[in-house]
């Protein structure tokens, strides 16, 4: 059997989808056990995940300069969520919407450009479907997923913002963008 390369960005959605699912299940530190915040992540990326695998799957003739732009965005994805592991391997990061107070500042690696690399890696992934397709229906999906993740570090900052870790957040904020590079400029997506 030909390998067919239309196939390369179904198989770069599951090796991402799988990685997420296991940094919920083995790394995250869910301090209190599952929240409301976790399992509405759950269940739309599970939702999702259905919508941009079907898309992918049944979406004829993607043109290869989708496939190579859209496997580069899941490459990147990849890339930026096991950088940001390797960062916090020693101290894990409490999982999405847990209500616990933060212990330490991660400054350094992928968080030297940006605030919530995992978030930014989460929703690469679900551009990247539509870069792969082109097709107009995983749009929500990645308006959805924005508005989750967006959620999800405006806590994680306000629970810094009340925390001892209050003044050095707040100088770290003025360095880095929340889910883009700073330098990026009007779309780092800042305060």
């Amino acid at each position: 059997m030909i390998w067919n390369w239309q196939l390369l960005p179904l198989v770069l959605l599951v090796s991402s989808l799988a990685s997420f699912a296991w940094g919920m299940r083995r790394f995250f530190l869910k301090p209190d056990g599952d929240n409301t915040g976790m399992r509405v992540i759950r269940m739309t990326s599970s939702a999702f995940a259905v919508l941009h695998l079907g898309t992918i799957l049944l979406t004829k003739g993607i043109p290869a300069r989708q496939t190579l732009a859209a496997s580069c965005v899941y490459l990147l994805a990849l890339t930026l969520f096991f950088w940001s592991i390797q960062v916090n391997r020693q101290n894990a990061l409490s999982a999405a919407f847990s209500p616990d107070s933060p212990r330490h500042l991660v400054n350094w690696g992928p968080y030297r450009f940006i605030r919530h690399p995992f978030y930014s890696a989460y929703l690469l992934t679900w551009s990247a479907g539509f870069v792969a397709t082109g097709q107009w229906w995983l749009l929500p999906s990645i308006a959805v997923m924005f508005a989750v993740y967006l959620r999800a570090a405006q806590v994680e900052e306000q629970k810094f913002a009340s925390s001892p870790l209050a003044e050095a957040y707040r100088e770290y904020q003025e360095s880095t963008g929340r889910f883009l590079p700073i330098s990026v400029g009007w779309m780092k997506l800042r305060k």
